[in-house]
This record gives C-alpha cells, sequence and structure tokens, in this order.
C-alpha cells in the first residue's frame, strides 16, 4: 500500500494564505510533498502509445518493474509518465489512475470517445513514477478530447479526487465524469474538479468543504473555460439521474463554470427520482438552467437554512422545485417566489418558514404538505391534475388565487387574507373537506371573482359554488359547509312568497362571523351536477323553513345558480342549501309511484298514476348524468281502467352510466304533468375475470389487451373518464386506441368491456 511520507502544506493557486506572498516572489514553495509507493501489479507506461498495447507498460513485481504481458485491468493502477500520452482505442478499466502532471509534461490520457472504468482515484504527481503528490494547476489539457470521452467512477465507498492531488486549474479538461457508485456506495470528493460535464447516475456523491483554511471553502466542480472552444457564457452540466444522490456540505461555489470569471454552469439537472442534499446554511449553485425534477433535502449545521440560490449575473434563479424536505433542527426560509411540483415536508425539528413567500401549486398529481402547518404570503392553485392537500389549517396572509385543480383540506380550516392587504381571486378550481373557510377584510364590492367560494360537494357529487355579489360592509365573513347525503322530497314548507317548496339538499351553508350590513347583495349557490329539469325552478331555501329575503329567478343552465337577494345581516342563524318548486323534484298528486331495475336486456323502468280516462300516452324522458343531457327514449301508450301499472325497457342504456328518467304524461286535452326524477346507478357486475390493459400506468406508446377468458374479442370497449363520462366506445383496436390515449391529459380513467348481458371495469391511469 501507499505510504504518506509527510503532507503538503499548500495548494498552488488556491487556499493557502501565504500564496500571495509565494507568488509576488516568482515561485511556488511546498514545505512538504507526499510520496507514491506503488502497489505490486502497478503499470506505469515506458513510452506513450494505445492502452491495450503491452509493449507501452511495465509491472511492478516488488522490487522492480518487468515488462507487462497483459494490459491493465480494474484491480491495477496505473501510472502515465512524464513525457507520455495514453490513448484508449475501445472502453477500459483500472484502479488508481495516476498522471504525471509537471508543467509542460503535455496531454496524458486520450479517452478518444470511449470510456475509462476508475475503481480507485483520480490523482497528480510529478517526478518519475510512482512520483510525488502534487496538484495537476497548469493549463494544459491532461486529459481528452470530448464531451463524448468519459471517466467513470465505479465500485465502493472511497475518496475518488483526493485533496492536493488534483485541482480544477486544469481549465484545458476535456473530458466528462460519471459516477456510477454501488448502491448504498458513495465517492468523496475533496478537491477542485473540472471537466466538461458531470453525471451522478448511482449511489451517492459527497462534495467535501475544506475546514483548514478561514474562511472554509467548497471543492467546486467547475467546467473547461476554453472560451475559444467552447464560448465566453455559461457551460457545463451536472446531472443527479434518478435513483442517485448528491450531497454538498458547501454554501459558495458548489457548481460554476468558473470562479475565478463568475460565469455559471450551463445546466443543473435534477431528474425526477434523483436526490440533492444541501447541509450548507446558504448554498449556492451558479447556473443559468435548473430542472429541479427530484427531491431536494436540507440537512444538518447549526445556523438557520437559506434556500437553494444563486448570485452570478449570468446565474438563473433556482424557483421551481418538486419535493423539499427539511430535514434537522434548524429552520428553512424559502424564497419570495417558489413554484411547487411535489410535497413540502418537515421531518425535524426545523420549521419551514413561508411567511414572506408566494408559493404557486402547480403539480399534476397528488401534492402534501407534511409535518406542519403552512402559512403563507400567497398561495396560487393552479394543477392540472391530483389533488393538493395541506393536511393542517392553511392560512394565507395575502392573495389566494384559484386557477385550476382541488385543495383538500381534510376537515381542516381555510384562513384567506389574514394580513387584510389581499384578497381572493377565483376563476377555476375547487376545494373539498373545509372544517370552515374565514374570508379576513372582505372586499368593498364583491364580484365573481372575488367573491367565489367553491365547495366541492363530496357527498352528492359536483361543485356547490357559494357566490356574493353586490356592496360589501367589510369585516370578516365565515362559511361552512355541513354535507349530507341526498334531499328532502316532501319539505313541506313554502318560501316567503307562498310557493310550495317541493325538494331541497339536506346539505347546508352557514355564515357567521360577519359584519352586521343592510346594503343588498346577491347571494347564489350552484346545483351543478344535481338532475335539474329548469334553472327556473332552483330556489335558495333554509332547512325546513324559507331562506329570508326575496328570491331571484335562477340563471345559467351550466352553472345552475339559485339565487336570492338579502343583506348581511339576514345572514344570521340561517342554514341555506338548494331547493326547488316544480315537479322535477316532487310527485305530483295524480302520480303513485316511479320506479326503476336495472335487467339484461336494459333499464326498467315502471310507474303508476291514479285513473285518468283522458291520459293519451306517456314520454320517456332520460338523462345522462356525465353529459346532463336530456333526450326523448320512449314512448308508452295507456291501457284500460283504474289504477294502472305501466312500464318501460331502456334497451339503449349504456350499463356503464348513470342515468336520471321522468315520465311527461299528457291527455287528450294537450294538457302535461311530469313525474318524479329518478336515479339509476351504474351496477358493479360481480365478476371473477379480469381485464389486462398495460402498460398501467402509462405514459407513452402502444397500448395492449389481453380480453378475460370467455370474452369475444369484438365485445364493446368503453373508456370512461374519473367522473364517468363516456369518452371512447367501439371494437378494440390498437392503434387507434393508443394514438386517441396519447392525447388523453394525466389522470384515473375507466376502463370497460361490454357484451349485451355483462359488463366489466379495471381501473386505469395516464401519467
Amino acid at each position: 500500500m501507499r505510504a504518506l511520507n509527510c503532507l503538503v502544506c499548500c495548494i498552488p493557486h488556491f487556499y493557502c494564505r501565504i500564496y500571495r506572498i509565494i507568488l509576488a516572489v516568482g515561485g511556488i514553495l511546498c514545505l512538504a510533498q507526499v510520496g507514491y509507493s506503488q502497489e505490486i501489479g502497478a503499470y506505469k507506461t515506458i513510452a506513450s502509445g494505445t492502452f491495450q498495447n503491452t509493449a507501452i507498460w511495465a509491472v511492478w513485481n516488488g522490487t522492480g518493474w518487468t515488462a507487462a504481458t497483459s494490459k491493465p485491468n480494474g484491480s491495477t493502477d496505473i501510472y502515465i509518465d512524464q513525457t507520455h500520452t495514453l490513448t484508449l482505442t475501445g472502453n477500459e478499466e483500472a484502479k488508481n489512475v495516476f498522471i504525471n502532471a509537471e508543467t509542460g509534461a503535455g496531454q496524458k490520457l486520450i479517452l478518444n470517445g470511449f470510456n475509462l472504468d476508475v475503481y480507485g482515484s483520480l490523482r497528480a504527481f510529478s517526478g518519475p513514477a510512482p512520483g510525488f503528490a502534487g496538484n495537476a494547476w497548469n493549463s494544459q489539457n491532461w486529459i481528452g478530447n470530448s464531451v463524448g470521452s468519459t471517466l467513470t467512477f465505479k465500485g465502493s465507498s472511497r475518496t475518488v479526487v483526493e485533496k492536493n492531488s488534483w485541482s480544477a486549474q486544469t481549465t484545458q479538461s476535456r473530458y466528462s465524469v460519471i459516477f456510477e457508485a454501488d448502491p448504498g456506495e458513495q465517492l468523496v470528493i475533496e478537491s477542485p474538479f473540472k471537466a466538461l460535464s458531470f453525471t451522478v447516475r448511482s449511489g451517492s456523491v459527497l462534495q467535501k468543504i475544506d475546514t483548514s483554511v478561514i474562511p472554509n471553502v467548497c471543492f467546486t466542480l467547475s467546467f473547461n473555460t476554453e472560451t475559444t472552444v467552447f464560448g465566453t457564457g455559461p457551460f457545463g452540466e451536472l446531472v443527479i439521474e434518478s435513483g442517485a444522490t448528491f450531497i454538498s456540505e458547501c454554501n459558495g461555489n458548489i457548481l460554476n463554470r468558473s470562479t475565478s470569471s463568475s460565469t455559471s454552469a450551463l445546466n443543473f439537472d435534477l431528474q425526477n427520482g434523483g436526490t440533492l442534499i444541501l447541509e450548507g446554511s446558504n448554498p449556492h449553485i451558479e447556473a443559468a438552467n435548473f430542472q429541479l425534477n427530484g427531491e431536494i433535502i436540507h440537512r444538518g449545521g447549526s445556523l438557520p437554512k437559506a434556500f437553494l440560490s444563486s448570485s452570478y449575473s449570468d446565474a438563473a434563479t433556482p424557483a421551481a422545485v418538486r419535493d423539499v424536505e427539511l430535514q434537522g433542527s434548524q429552520n428553512l426560509t424559502l424564497p419570495l417566489n417558489l413554484s411547487l411540483f411535489g410535497n413540502l415536508e418537515k421531518s425535524g425539528s426545523g420549521n419551514f418558514i413561508t411567511s414572506s413567500t408566494h408559493l404557486t401549486i402547480l403539480g399534476a398529481s397528488d401534492q402534501d404538505i407534511l409535518g406542519f402547518s403552512l402559512i403563507v404570503r400567497d398561495l396560487t392553485l393552479n394543477k392540472s391534475g391530483g389533488v393538493f392537500r395541506p393536511n393542517s389549517n392553511l392560512e394565507i396572509s395575502r392573495n389566494f388565487t384559484l386557477t385550476q385543480g382541488v385543495m383538500d383540506l381534510g376537515g381542516n380550516n381555510l384562513l384567506i387574507n389574514t394580513g387584510l392587504a389581499g384578497s381572493l381571486s377565483h376563476s377555476g378550481g375547487r376545494w373539498r373537506n373545509v372544517g370552515k373557510m374565514t374570508y379576513f377584510g372582505l372586499p368593498a364590492t364583491l364580484n365573481p371573482s372575488n367573491a367565489t367560494f367553491p365547495f366541492e360537494d363530496t357527498q352528492n357529487g359536483g361543485l356547490r359554488k357559494v357566490q356574493l355579489l353586490g356592496t360589501s360592509p367589510g369585516g370578516n365573513l365565515s362559511i361552512r359547509f355541513t354535507e349530507y347525503k341526498g334531499a328532502d322530497f316532501n319539505p313541506g314548507f313554502s318560501d316567503s312568497d307562498g310557493t310550495p317548496i317541493l325538494y331541497r339538499k339536506f346539505s347546508y351553508f352557514e355564515f357567521s362571523e360577519f359584519s352586521p350590513g343592510s346594503a343588498p347583495i346577491e347571494l347564489r349557490i350552484s346545483a351543478d351536477q344535481l338532475i335539474v329539469g329548469d334553472v327556473t325552478d332552483l330556489r335558495i331555501v333554509g332547512t325546513g323553513y324559507s331562506a329570508p329575503g326575496t328570491h331571484l329567478v335562477g340563471q345559467d343552465p351550466t352553472l345552475l345558480w339559485a339565487r336570492r337577494e338579502l343583506t348581511f345581516s339576514a345572514f344570521a342563524g340561517v342554514n341555506f342549501t338548494v331547493g326547488s318548486f316544480r315537479t322535477t323534484s316532487i310527485l305530483p298528486l295524480t302520480w303513485l309511484k316511479i320506479q326503476g331495475k336495472s335487467t339484461p336486456l336494459g333499464n326498467r323502468i315502471e310507474w303508476s298514476v291514479r285513473s285518468d280516462k283522458a291520459i293519451l300516452l306517456f314520454e320517456i324522458h332520460r338523462i345522462d348524468l356525465s353529459s346532463k343531457a336530456w333526450e326523448k327514449v320512449g314512448i308508452v301508450s295507456p291501457e284500460g281502467n283504474n289504477q294502472e301499472i305501466f312500464e318501460f325497457v331502456d334497451q339503449t342504456a349504456k350499463s356503464y352510466l348513470t342515468y336520471g328518467y321522468r315520465i311527461l304524461k299528457i291527455n287528450q286535452y294537450g294538457e302535461s304533468t311530469w313525474s318524479d326524477l329518478i336515479r339509476m346507478e351504474a351496477p358493479s357486475f360481480a365478476n371473477s375475470e379480469e381485464i389486462i390493459l398495460y402498460p398501467n400506468p402509462y405514459s407513452g406508446g402502444k397500448i395492449g389487451l389481453i380480453f378475460p377468458k370467455k370474452w369475444d374479442r369484438n365485445s364493446k370497449i368503453v373508456l370512461q373518464n374519473a367522473s364517468g363520462q363516456l369518452l371512447l366506445e367501439g371494437v378494440w383496436d390498437e392503434s387507434l386506441f393508443s394514438q386517441f390515449c396519447e392525447n388523453l391529459p394525466s389522470g384515473l380513467y375507466l376502463f370497460g368491456l361490454e357484451s349485451e348481458d355483462r359488463f366489466i371495469q379495471k381501473r386505469w391511469i395516464k401519467k
């Protein structure tokens, strides 16, 4: 093994505080040097040539150097001696790589577009091999000669560039570096390192900080500075691949192109599944482009922490991240603006400081705030898919902007504008399972943007928006949505204008903590995805009593607004909900019953009426609850007298869809009345057969289908979204189905097979 004879007092050009004095007298003085002692079986060059040419190698046998009979391998050291150049003509391997780096040594290793696997370390030396340790600090192209020329550090845990044995002063480095440690193993960097690119492919890489000098300095990763070859701007990239980890103890100069000229790297790419661990209190990465798609962990240290940032004038601001975890006891201050595509997690005793942060939630899948209550300056919800879950009370001190997406409070409270300097802005999106929503500092004028409160109806489906329009008395407002499944079809009360109320939802809204006001305002509640025959049927009512104020005719056949005019003072002590006064919600006296049943031939609708000899016919109308479109599906002529029972089988009904039905009775005088609405749920078929649709989850390319046993390949395929809306049906065609699914948004889908008397379904996810 090698013996360390003495220690180097300084690193040329870098970290010794006496350098300026030494350089002033025109020399570099080191008080001692480290001497190498070669291992038995080590190789050294005796001439320039190609790696596999045994004639250029000599082997140490323990007492002397003898002619080589085979080329080096992954268990043997190699020494490239003074004035010799070693060239690769294929991929090769070695243990430790020693390069003579004396002034004027010239290029030593030409990788020639190939890869050299290194199972030890990369070191510089001076003098005849094995020589003395030294830094490769001269501006020489020691190793070359292209981005595709690579050194790959493989194997078990160790230091791959040791202190005082390599240096980033190799400004003309023309090769790329790959770190590919075995799983669970760690490669350590203890000297500045320069290349064309760095890739952490597996295991972990630890970037050390030099604590032997004050202030401590980072062993920087940097890049070639030949501006005539690679331009004058940002250049080089560090990539952390999925499953790999990069750990830095540093603050400044974790990564740049050049420290001396303050030039940034071109790319810092933390890929999905990769991990970046930052142990410094104020970590800086200087890069023109950031892709932070993996997990960032802040941990360690004894000082409060700042988020990852940059300082060079040509560097970008790292402001979009996927997952961030805070470990340890120190607090972490998030930046003024941060876009989050994943989770924020506190797993130690330190806290996230977010009181000055505008946090934008942008992910396409589920996102969580874990281990702490989020108190943020501004929050924007702009999710294209999945659910955002704060998992605790959510406090927004200024502006809350909802553009799209779903937020699930899990029964916790939502507090908006607690600092009284902002407002709510709604153009899309929704929230669900809110314990209580409190809006502080109501705007003077309430409009659809600043006073729409989008409560999702988790019990009955749809979006139960509450909207306030008009002049506000100011102050605060709290809204609580109490949810129950179903409705009262015989509430037994009339509206304040004497109109009988024939239907009202069990769920209701309560308003509290508001300032009294006498100015009229308009209250709206949406009946989205409820079965509504006509929007003018809708009313806002109480839970068993008329609501205060004056009824306003329902508006918008899509949003289905029930409306009422009242004052803020009238909110006190009242439960508000959606009701109706027409026969779409309650049976008229001549109707006795209406019911439905699913059969193999279709949905069978059965009804009975009191004797009416003037009946001309019955029309059967159906609504597809996924599209909300009404259509007439049949006619039945009456037969007989007295109390009659009638039926109709809807053979065109899809067995995987949920429908609503109602019957229109028309008499011989042209008069008509509607029956009640009934809901026919899509039946769940108990079936042990399984559909295999692959890949699942799906991210692109062709999709395969394995039919269950005893199913005909000509059976109808059915694709629905998570809301039950029909997207595609027909006979299986792999190419057409794959092409259609390529353009679908990410999310959960339902894939089914249908025959004459059975239907089976499979959950399918597109990433």
